[in-house]
């Protein structure tokens, strides 16, 4: 790309389309570039930039988050803000990680790289915008590593393999640890109430005497309807305003955690890859809670079967249905695959180790990294 030279200790912008948290969404791709962010900037200089209603400079530790104005949304989509500050926002950094991909951000952020001779990377979680500037451009070409969650992820790169890097995500196992003093009860789903989410498959295998917590927030008043009327008669709770803290308790008082996402939802809506990780299990098993999914995206990566959780198919109640029964019966197996869950957790996905992958592949690619040393951007 007839890049400069870098100096030493590279200056990292990483880049996403929305906030995270109040005033943005409560979204596993926003708190991925926020904690991705943290970790890095506990090495290297990093800045946080996204975009919203109105501009921020906030100071977080050693890491700066530049919250910019938003012109439009383009088609009204939230995760397709148009804004003009990334050119400028960008300038004075060596290397630019976007999280997110066929966005309007990602496309400003390569042009801006190839423009400023700066590395470029691209990790996905999952969404996308329906109207881009790929369509007409070769950006994909420009990029100098995509730096994937899971090698599941990567169907869309298949043609930059060469490229690929595997970064996983990270959970904060200090403070997503078990609680032995909170006693265990009943099933839990966190997450967005979203069609893909398959939360209406859920609802429709609790047995009678199964209560079941649903904690998340509502993006899709129709389909809330539908949940809320599938739980009629049925012990099923809805906690639409849970703090992070409130989450925490959740994780750790459920005998179960379950994420039943789907590729083909109620309303026959096809989603190619509903889930990447799967944010809400890995949390629930840092907390010592096994963890029920259905076998879609790369959950197979995180969760193994009968040893940290299960994996059933998707849109099949009555799969889900006997893997709940069969944990509830049995507390002390349950209890058994939450400490492998916590064990998997803590060798594998911590924000630690993604933050060292994602150094070795900026190194890869010729960008000089002292890792240790931390400081804003």
């Amino acid at each position: 790309m007839g890049l400069r030279e870098l100096p030493g200790r590279p200056r990292v912008a990483v880049v996403y389309p929305t906030p995270f948290g109040k005033g943005g969404i409560f979204g596993g791709g926003e708190r991925y570039a926020l904690e991705l962010a943290r970790a890095l900037s506990r090495r290297v200089p990093t800045k946080l930039v996204t975009f919203g209603s109105s501009a921020s400079t906030e100071r977080e530790g050693e890491l700066t988050i530049h919250t910019y104005e938003a012109l439009t949304y383009v088609r009204d989509e939230r995760n397709n803000p148009l804004s003009f500050e990334i050119f400028p926002g960008l300038w004075d950094v060596d290397v630019i990680h976007c999280v997110s991909w066929n966005t309007l951000v990602t496309d400003f952020s390569i042009l801006a790289a190839k423009l400023f001779g700066k590395r470029i990377f691209i990790t996905d979680v999952g969404g996308g915008a329906s109207a881009t500037l790929q369509r007409f451009l070769p950006l994909a070409r420009w990029v100098d590593g995509y730096l994937l969650i899971a090698e599941q992820g990567g169907q869309q790169f298949e043609r930059f393999r060469d490229r690929w890097g595997i970064l996983y995500a990270g959970i904060d196992i200090e403070r997503y640890r078990p609680d032995p003093a909170l006693p265990r009860r009943g099933v839990l789903f966190a997450g967005r109430l979203l069609p893909h989410k398959g939360i209406d498959y859920l609802i429709q295998a609790i047995e009678p005497g199964v209560s079941l917590r649903i904690v998340g927030r509502p993006y899709d008043p129709e389909y809330l309807a539908l949940l809320q009327r599938l739980s009629r008669g049925r012990d099923v709770t809805f906690i639409t305003d849970a703090s992070d803290e409130d989450l925490i308790r959740e994780y750790r008082s459920a005998v179960v955690a379950v994420l039943p996402s789907v590729y083909t939802n109620v309303y026959r809506q096809y989603t190619g890859l509903p889930e990447l990780l799967g944010f809400t299990a890995m949390e629930a098993m840092a907390c010592g809670t096994p963890a029920l999914c259905t076998d879609v995206g790369a959950l197979s990566e995180v969760v193994v079967d009968g040893v940290t959780g299960f994996l059933v198919p998707p849109n099949d109640p009555a799969a889900l249905r006997a893997r709940i029964q069969q944990l509830l019966d049995d507390p002390a197996y349950a209890a058994r695959l939450g400490t492998a869950a916590r064990e998997r957790i803590v060798e594998r996905f911590t924000w630690e180790a993604v933050a060292e992958r994602c150094l070795t592949a900026y190194r890869q690619t010729g960008v000089p990294v002292a890792v240790g040393v931390g400081g804003g951007g």
